[in-house]
């Protein structure tokens, strides 16, 4: 391999726009020629020439809008825009990709069911991998894919947006300097999403209403948000004890105008659930989220609210009794080390979807280990499939029992299935 590392796209949809401008900011500021995209493989052809050419092809997808800073919503991208007058091959099938000997690497953006499938074949086939986080549709399928990323040697990244965001290592580095004191306790949670009808199919996606497409609902699509973040800035956790719902069990598509209902849908995943959770620390924390809420909408403010022994973490702020609420990204940039200030924000960068490929581009070039390694993958899967086998055992479920696959009860339907 030469010091261009070229990159196969596998999925041409909305989130691809979020990647491509990460590419662009790296071929901007990050030094050297890193990589070239050289392949976009879709079912449907016109999926890929949406992405191909500006001024060709189909036009760009309608937004979801369920939440307007999503990375959903970014602007819609090319890769013309980063590789002006280059081929760049077309492929319907993703092994027909892998045998071309036109990529070193894939970048895996389809649906859930099938990330598993995709990256096991693309590392057999000595290709490095990245996967858009959730992992994989099950625990298990997120295990077998670490198993063959340590069989071949390859590099197995996942790519977790929350983690590459520097407020999140701000607020790390605080938590492990000790500016709140020990951790105690941790709250954060919004009911109801910005849309204006609580029914609607998730991201214009029906595949994320269904048990076998999309494994879980907001427990999986937001839970791995949550915990990475959590347990990033604050630690392991031990454990989860919830309860979840499908209070929507009819969701529906709009027209392109958002106007009309032109599908209705069958929601099979949950689009509520309360957590509580445990560290492995004693301290303790509570997270709820739901996607459908009628008459109005609310969230908890502040974020991620971390209280600890001397203070708490809130909206970006340090608060300790008596003082004046400090910023966390303005005390990092001026007192972390210079070393930690570069591992966050290498080349001054901070767009996540930019440090997340960067950091499994070095880890391709470098011969190391990814940052968000498939463990870390399978241990936000584990910790939010808990969830869901919490609600169904009704008792708290240990990360223990997810990883052993002890706890499996709601996974076994789909594990069957795929023959996992």
């Amino acid at each position: 391999m030469g010091s261009e590392i070229r990159i196969g796209v596998i999925g041409c949809a909305r989130i691809l726009n979020a990647h491509l401008r990460g590419y662009k900011i790296l071929a901007e500021e990050a030094p050297g020629d890193l990589f070239r995209i050289t392949a976009l493989c879709a079912r449907k052809s016109e999926d890929a020439h949406r992405f191909l050419k500006r001024g060709a092809g189909p036009g760009p997808r309608p937004a979801p809008v369920e939440s307007p800073g999503d990375p959903l919503n970014a602007p819609h991208s090319y890769v013309s825009d980063l590789h002006p007058g280059e081929d760049v091959e077309v492929f319907t099938d993703y092994r027909e990709m892998l045998k071309s000997g036109s990529v070193d690497a894939v970048l895996i953006l389809t649906g859930h069911d099938n990330h598993h499938s995709i990256a096991i074949d693309a590392m057999t086939a000595g290709k490095h991998v990245a996967v858009e986080k959730p992992m994989a549709i099950t625990v298990k399928a997120a295990q077998l894919m670490c198993d063959v990323a340590e069989e071949t040697g390859k590099v197995l990244s996942v790519h977790e947006n929350v983690y590459f965001n520097p407020a999140t290592h701000a607020s790390a580095w605080a938590v492990q300097k000790g500016m709140i004191g020990e951790v105690q306790m941790v709250y954060r949670g919004v009911i109801g999403f910005s849309s204006h009808r609580p029914d609607l199919v998730a991201a214009r996606t029906p595949w994320r209403q269904t048990r076998l497409g999309a494994g879980g609902g907001v427990s999986i699509d937001l839970g791995v948000h949550l915990f990475n973040g959590i347990r990033t800035i604050c630690g392991p956790v031990k454990s989860v004890q919830a309860l979840w719902r499908v209070l929507e069990p009819v969701r529906v598509m709009m027209d392109d105008d958002d106007q009309d209902v032109v599908e209705r849908v069958e929601n099979q995943v949950d689009d509520a659930f309360f957590a509580n959770f445990e560290f492995d620390s004693g301290a303790i924390g509570h997270t709820a989220v739901a996607r459908s809420a009628r008459g109005t909408r609310i969230g908890v403010p502040g974020g991620t609210n971390v209280f600890g022994s001397k203070g708490a973490l809130s909206n970006g702020q340090i608060h300790l009794d008596g003082a004046t609420p400090e910023e966390v990204d303005t005390r990092f940039a001026n007192d972390a080390a210079a070393a930690d200030l570069e591992r966050v924000k290498p080349f001054g960068i901070s767009d996540p979807f930019a440090l997340e490929n960067l950091d499994w581009l070095q880890a391709i070039a470098n011969g190391r280990k990814p940052r968000m390694t498939g463990q870390e993958g399978v241990i936000d899967l584990g910790l939010s499939y808990a969830i869901l086998e919490s609600g169904v055992s009704g008792r708290a479920v240990t990360l223990k029992e997810m990883l052993s696959g002890e706890a499996d009860q709601y996974q076994k339907e789909i594990n069957d299935h795929y023959g996992l």
